[in-house]
Order: structure tokens, then C-alpha cells, then sequence
């Protein structure tokens, strides 16, 4: 792989996890759900064949940031969805972060994007495959859900 592309792919990395993170809260699990969209990207028909243009340009890769970036997060959110189910009950909740984990993952996704990383709600449109109306919507069920969460004892020693 050329450097810029790997190089591209180590900062992703570091900037997908907290998202991922945010979705599941386990070490591992976030670590393989971003190593999971990465390579999800990497097979994308609407990418696949870009890569050889990506290898050789850093200039065309730099064209195309938005665009992998957004899919890329939108792989982690999908990802997430299908194994939360699998791994309900086996996450140890941080410590003051148990609203925020208790709030359903779709509704923890938008929270996270729009205000950790301060996305426009076309954006989060986009990765999350809903309407900006249900983007907001889930916004705001979520954070009523944390609302109604705080001062109520819920986190797991």
C-alpha cells in the first residue's frame, strides 16, 4: 500500500474509534469495528476501482476525504447496529458515562456525531442512512433518553 493511503488509514483509524467507542463500549470491540469498515472500503465497488488511482496520487485521494471518511463512518454505524444485539449484557458501562450508554445506539450515533464532532445533520444523513427529519429526531429522543437516565444510578462497578 503507498504510504499516503496507509498514512490515511492510520489517522482515520484514530479518529474512527471514539466514534466506534461510542457505539459499543469495549476496547476490542471498537478496535475491530473500525478495522472492519476499513475493510469494507477497501472491497467497495464505488472505491475498489479508485484505489489504483489513490496508490499513485495523493492529490486524488485528497479529493475523494469526504467521501471515504462519511462511508467509512457510515460501515461503523451498520456494523454496530447488527453486533450490539450479540453483545448486549457483556459491556462493562464506563464509569459517569451510564446515561449515555443507556440510550438506545442509534439514538448514541447521532448524539456523538453532532456533538463530539459537531456534523451537519446532512452528514449524519448520510452515514446514518435515515432523513435529516429522523436524524433529528433521533437526536432528540436521545437526548431525552440521557436526561431522563442522569441522577438515576446506572453505572456497573
Amino acid at each position: 500500500m503507498s504510504e499516503h493511503l496507509e498514512q490515511f488509514f492510520k489517522i482515520k483509524s484514530n479518529e474512527l474509534y471514539p466514534f466506534a467507542y461510542s457505539l459499543l463500549p469495549d476496547d476490542l470491540q471498537a478496535g475491530q469495528l473500525v478495522l472492519d469498515a476499513i475493510d469494507l472500503i477497501l472491497v467497495d465497488r464505488d472505491f475498489s476501482s479508485k484505489f489504483p488511482e489513490y496508490f499513485e496520487s495523493e492529490d486524488e485521494l485528497r479529493r475523494d476525504l469526504g467521501v471515504l471518511s462519511t462511508t467509512l463512518y457510515s460501515h461503523i454505524y451498520r456494523l454496530a447496529k447488527r453486533r450490539v444485539g450479540q453483545l448486549s449484557g457483556s459491556f462493562t458501562i464506563p464509569r459517569n458515562f451510564g446515561p449515555f450508554y443507556r440510550t438506545p445506539i442509534e439514538s448514541r450515533g447521532v448524539i456523538f456525531l453532532r456533538e463530539k464532532l459537531s456534523f451537519s445533520w446532512e452528514r449524519i444523513s448520510e452515514i446514518t442512512g435515515k432523513s435529516r427529519i429522523e436524524a433529528i429526531e433521533k437526536y432528540h429522543l436521545g437526548v431525552n433518553s440521557v436526561y431522563e437516565y442522569l441522577g438515576k444510578p446506572t453505572e456497573v462497578n
